[in-house]
């Protein structure tokens, strides 16, 4: 009985030892990332902490891309797109069609004018049709675009519409020149994102 006793307790013993070098083998069970737990995944760029189905992120990213795009059909450099990206997200926010401050009731475009091209407002073409004017008005000053923030107000200021910062600015006592400078980080990044470092 003593010896069936521990035959049978090595064998236990074994089966043991055997099963556990056998489920060492196998790969360690898959642990679920952070990023697979949630439905959205969340990546910071300029445009914002965005979840992928952030539609106000996915029209500020499309605005700046159309303003980048625009600059170069015709031909500008990176420093006229930097430029004319700075106007737009010092001016808008990167975002057509904003409605102007009370009791005005026109819409702004990209560059903060006020809307008048026959186009649905909002909209890319609308950002398209502020930057081809930005680049018109871009090809009547001197100054050199390396300096984005005095190229992109020089631009604004050699508009014909004549440009008038407190029509632009309004809120809080901001002035163009402190708007731009603050948006030329924002600007930069943007660009990095859409085309990659310079």
């Amino acid at each position: 009985m003593y010896r069936k006793s521990v035959i049978a307790a090595l064998i236990t013993a074994g089966l043991a030892v055997g099963l556990s070098s056998c489920s060492s083998d196998d790969s360690p069970p898959a642990t679920r990332s952070p990023a697979t737990t949630s439905a959205f995944t969340t990546t910071v760029s300029p445009f914002g902490a965005e979840a992928v189905s952030d539609l106000g992120v996915k029209i500020e990213r499309d605005n700046a891309a159309a303003v980048v795009e625009a600059v170069e059909l015709r031909g500008g450099t990176p420093d006229q797109a930097l430029a004319a990206l700075l106007a737009s997200e010092a001016e808008t926010g990167w975002t057509s069609g904003l409605s102007m401050a009370a009791p005005a009731t026109d819409i702004r475009d990209v560059f903060g004018w006020r809307f008048r091209y026959n186009i649905a407002a909002d909209s890319t073409d609308a950002v398209r049709a502020a930057t081809d004017t930005f680049m018109d008005n871009s090809a009547t000053i001197s100054i050199n675009a390396a300096d984005p923030v005095a190229y992109a107000l020089a631009v604004q200021h050699a508009d014909p519409r004549g440009y008038n910062e407190k029509e632009h600015f309004y809120k809080n006592g901001e002035t163009s020149n402190s708007e731009y400078t603050a948006a030329l980080p924002k600007a930069q990044a943007a660009y990095a994102e859409l085309r990659g470092p310079q």
